[in-house]
């Protein structure tokens, strides 16, 4: 079995890269700019280069993990490349996916739901708030009308240790290190989820040839300032410098929904196991941490 990782260099998918290794998959990785360890140079916004790497590496399996500089923010000022990225790049990849016969594995998000009535069940009606979630259910129709053999991950909160991400983790690690404050929602609950964990699922999901949409995420909820706290103490790092606060005083320019949670019942049914807990995730992700530092 051979596998193709578009988006290699984010934090998912290095992740994935890890995971399908472990699990004895060869993987191909791709990366936005510059061909460097082994990294092939992609972009799915151009339909061509996307068919032509397919073509090459001619994967059973397709993972796409895409995601732009700016994250939720950067979508809501400027919605026409996020289409481009999320919607018209889905679009290319799905395409050479089915072309080749390759199974697709989509990575959508929590924020294709409003939050009025979580937890939130696969089959449940979307209704997103912002472009980031309007443009990543628009790619999970994509998907569903292009491509027979496909697996859509919805996943909320991802964190881990990765020097050139922006997850939460990174940024508590940056600010809370050089002797900042950090103001983090208090309002916004989620469902933390480990890098690395949501990759193992996805190989193991992906492997058992399962099909349709799965919400894969840690098994506790809280509100982002927590889990903040949380991270801040296992780098540790001063948790009192998290400043608790709403959403209407974080500065954050996009709508983020309040409760978006995900339940995680199909999930455990299908792997026959409870979601990793988040004391479980943290001492992971210690682990990562203590190994980055040392080294």
């Amino acid at each position: 079995m051979t596998a193709l990782v578009v988006g290699g260099s984010g934090l998912v998918g290095g992740a994935l890269a890890r995971a399908l290794g472990r699990a004895g998959i060869g993987a191909a990785v791709t990366r936005f700019r510059g061909e460097r360890d082994g990294a092939i140079e992609l972009d799915v916004r151009d339909e061509v280069s996307v068919r032509a790497c397919v073509r090459r590496v001619d994967p059973d399996l397709v993972f796409l993990a895409v995601n732009n500089p700016g994250g939720v923010d950067r979508c809501e000022d400027c919605p026409d490349e996020a289409d481009a990225l999320h919607v018209q790049g889905t679009r290319h990849v799905a395409e050479a996916a089915a072309e080749r016969g390759a199974t697709l594995v989509f990575y959508s998000t929590d924020y294709v739901f409003d939050g009025a009535a979580a937890p939130y069940a696969e089959e449940d009606r979307a209704h997103p708030l912002n472009h980031y979630g309007r443009a990543k259910l628009a790619a999970e129709r994509i998907i569903h009308d292009l491509t027979p053999a496909h697996l859509i991950i919805r996943t909320t909160a991802v964190f881990g240790w990765a020097r050139t991400s922006r997850n939460l983790a990174m940024q508590v690690w940056e600010r809370l290190g050089s002797g900042g404050t950090m103001r983090v929602p208090q309002d916004q609950q989620c469902t933390p989820t480990l890098a690395d964990y949501l990759a193992e699922v996805s190989v193991r999901l992906a492997g058992r040839g399962v099909r349709g949409v799965v919400h894969v995420v840690g098994g506790d909820r809280m509100v982002r300032s927590a889990m903040a706290k949380a991270l801040a103490q296992a780098m540790d790092l001063d948790p009192g410098r998290i400043m608790p606060v709403p959403t209407a005083e974080s500065g954050q320019r996009a709508p983020r929904p309040l409760g978006a949670v995900l339940r995680t019942d199909k999930m455990a049914r299908l792997l026959g196991e409870a979601p990793l807990d988040f004391g479980e995730s943290l001492r992971r992700f210690r682990r990562q941490w203590l190994a980055d530092a040392r080294a």
